[in-house]
C-alpha cells in the first residue's frame, strides 16, 4: 500500500494562496455582475433560441438584452430574476412576430410585382398572336401606330374621337395635335400606373386579414404578458422594501381567449 503523499510547508503555502486568489469576486460590483454567469448561457437561453436557430438568431444579442434589462430592474431574488426573463423572452418573442408580419407583407407585395408582370406578359403573348390589336391594349401603342400609318385616315379618325374638328383639319395641324396628344396620353399613362401600384401597395400593406388577426392576437397577448411581469415584478420589489403593496386585482373577462392563440 502507497502511503499519502506529504505536502511540503511549502506547497501549502502555495495552495493556500492561490485559493485566496480564486474567491471570486470581492467587491459588491464584482458580485452583482458574476452572479448572472450562470444565467448568461442557461437554460432559458438555448429553449429560446435552440442549435436549430442560431443560424438565424443571436443568442448574444438576447444575452445583452437580458443583461440590460437585469441592470434596469436588479432583480434581487430568484422569482424577480425570472419575471426580468420573463419580460425578456416576450419582447424577443415580440420582435419575431414582427418579422414575419414584415415577410409577409413583403411577400404580398412581391406576388403584386409578379402579378403584374404575368398579366404584360400575358397581353404581349396574344398581341403576338395576333389575337387582340395592340392598340386595344394600349391607347399610347394605338396613337403612334397611326402616326406612322402612310394612310393619314386612320389617324383622322383616332383623333375625331377626341374632337370632332379633327377629322376635317389639315394634315400638318393634325399632326402637330397627335404630338401633344401623344405626349399628354403618355403622362396619363404613368400617372394612371402610379396610382394603380400605390393602391395595390396599400391593399397589400398588411398581410391577408385571417394572418393580419391572428397577428393582432399574438401581439396583445405577448403584450399582456410583458405587462403582466412587469406589475408582478414591480410588487414583489416593493414589498422587499418594505412599502404597502394593495392585493393584486383579478379580474376574469369571458370571452377572451386570445392567450390561447399563443404557440406552446
Amino acid at each position: 500500500m502507497t502511503p499519502p503523499k506529504r505536502v511540503t510547508a511549502k506547497q501549502l503555502a502555495a495552495n493556500r494562496a492561490n485559493a485566496r486568489k480564486s474567491t471570486g469576486p470581492r467587491t459588491a460590483q464584482g458580485r452583482a455582475v458574476s452572479r448572472w454567469n450562470a444565467l448568461q448561457h442557461g437554460v432559458l437561453a438555448h429553449a429560446l433560441i435552440p442549435p436549430a436557430l442560431e443560424p438565424y438568431e443571436s443568442r448574444r444579442e438576447f444575452a445583452a438584452l437580458l443583461q440590460t434589462l437585469r441592470r434596469e430592474f436588479d432583480p434581487q431574488s430568484a422569482m424577480e430574476e425570472i419575471l426580468v426573463e420573463r419580460i425578456a423572452t416576450s419582447y424577443w418573442r415580440l420582435a419575431r412576430l414582427l418579422r414575419s408580419e414584415a415577410g409577409e407583407i413583403a411577400q404580398r407585395q412581391e406576388q403584386r410585382d409578379q402579378d403584374m408582370r404575368d398579366a404584360r406578359k400575358v397581353q404581349l403573348i396574344y398581341v403576338a398572336a395576333g389575337r387582340v390589336p395592340l392598340s386595344s391594349v394600349n391607347p399610347v401603342a394605338a396613337l403612334t401606330e397611326a402616326m406612322h400609318d402612310p394612310d393619314v385616315e386612320s389617324l383622322r379618325d383616332l383623333v375625331a374621337r377626341v374632337d370632332e374638328r379633327w377629322r376635317t383639319a389639315p394634315e400638318p395641324e393634325l399632326r402637330a395635335f397627335s404630338e401633344q396628344l401623344l405626349v399628354s396620353l403618355r403622362e396619363e399613362q404613368e400617372q394612371a400606373h402610379d396610382q394603380e401600384v400605390a393602391i395595390e401597395q396599400a391593399m397589400r400593406s398588411i398581410p391577408p386579414l385571417n394572418d393580419a388577426l391572428a397577428f393582432a392576437r399574438y401581439e396583445a397577448a405577448l403584450e399582456r404578458q410583458i405587462y403582466r411581469a412587469l406589475a408582478a415584478l414591480e410588487r414583489l420589489q416593493r414589498l422587499r422594501s418594505g412599502e404597502p403593496v394593495p392585493p393584486p386585482l383579478n379580474i376574469t373577462l369571458t370571452g377572451d381567449d386570445s392567450d390561447r392563440d399563443l404557440p406552446t
